[in-house]
């Protein structure tokens, strides 16, 4: 069956207007003031809160396994390569209120067929995805998939969390409408596995979407240095990833795997993301003070549990997360990130 792939889409009424999306040139001008956005802009306490009551999940499910001062997800130990304790569930909530930020307001960019009745949230992490996206469409049923239990407990009446691992055989009907992956492509050891068994289980028609970031560094005027620290951290993660057998800059082949799946009118979308505050754009700097933070807080999450396995020792580390971090701050470096969105469709005879 020929497979029809559509290009990267430009910026259209109903999207942010260009300001990161897609070929759009940012335009820099802005400065790093710490002081420029107040706490308001994002409160973790507005997502922590939600998670703060117990789940009804057995014993052996809620524990977890702790290593180098930080908390990971006991069942299945070892699959996931980041922590899920607090401190990480506040990054990747304010990962999300970035994404809100720098995309709009939108959920997804597939053209999901009006009132889906089944929707999938794979890794699901807080559950703020799949909260969001049962919001929407109150009709449907929005099951949200994760290793962790750190889902809350007070969630719309059709919202429904498991704790489970995503890449085993699936338990949960055949008649999705809609199935939603983020960030989770470049920890995957097999996606066109994964893909095919959410392939199998959704309805011809239905669209599946990943949006994931690239990890790599990217700028429109050459502005990088070679020995930027950033880029140095971008070409040794890589080395991280590999030791769980996946790909940290698995993003740019999603359209690929979703090919190789079987899936059909594959679409591609993607947004830059800046490191810093360099933008002259406000909301661009907005995001960019998000991005920035959100890596800041990568470093150690990924650092202090697999950069020893990849010989560093802990001052060694240290020092080079802080360059890290300064370079991010730097205003003649204008670099950015990319999130690509890839979605694909069943097809309707299959």
């Amino acid at each position: 069956m020929a497979t029809n792939t559509t290009p990267d889409t430009d910026p259209t009424p109903d999207d942010n207007q260009g300001l990161l999306h897609g070929n759009a040139v940012i335009e820099a001008g802005g400065s790093d003031e710490d002081g420029e956005f107040s706490a308001s802009d994002f409160d973790p306490e507005d997502s922590s809160s939600l998670r703060s009551a117990s789940t009804s999940i057995s014993s052996s499910i809620l524990e977890h396994s702790y290593q180098n001062g930080r908390r990971y997800h006991r069942y299945r130990h070892g699959r996931y390569p980041l922590p899920n304790d607090e401190a990480e569930q506040n990054r990747e909530d304010m990962l999300h209120a970035m994404m809100l930020e720098a995309t709009d307001g939108r959920l997804f960019y597939a053209p999901v067929r009006e009132n889906p009745q089944r929707i999938a949230d794979l890794g699901t992490g807080t559950g703020i995805w799949a909260i969001e996206i049962g919001e929407k469409y109150p009709s449907a049923e929005v099951l949200g998939l994760d290793l962790s239990p750190i889902q809350p407990t007070w969630v719309p009446p059709n919202v429904k969390f498991y704790v489970d691992d995503i890449e085993d055989e699936w338990l949960n009907g055949d008649d999705f409408d809609f199935v939603h992956l983020r960030n989770m492509i470049p920890i995957l050891k097999s996606p066109v596995t994964l893909l095919k068994q959410v392939y199998a289980n959704m309805k011809p028609g239905a669209w599946v979407e990943l949006q994931d970031v690239d990890g790599q560094v990217h700028t429109d005027d050459n502005s990088i240095p070679d020995d930027w620290p950033l880029k140095r951290f971008t070409e040794i993660i890589p080395q991280a990833f590999a030791l769980y057998e996946t790909n940290a800059h698995a993003a740019v082949f999603g359209g690929q795997y979703l090919a190789e799946a079987g899936f059909v009118n594959i679409k591609h979308n993607f947004i830059k993301l800046p490191y810093g505050t360099w933008p002259k754009d406000k909301v661009m700097r907005l995001v960019g003070m998000y991005y920035r933070t959100a890596c800041e807080e990568f470093f150690p999450a990924i650092g202090n549990l697999h950069f020893p396995q990849l010989g560093w020792g802990k001052d060694e580390m240290e020092v080079f997360f802080a360059e890290c971090r300064q370079s991010m701050r730097d205003p003649k470096v204008h670099a950015y990130g990319k999130m690509h969105f890839w979605s694909g469709q069943k097809p309707l005879d299959a």
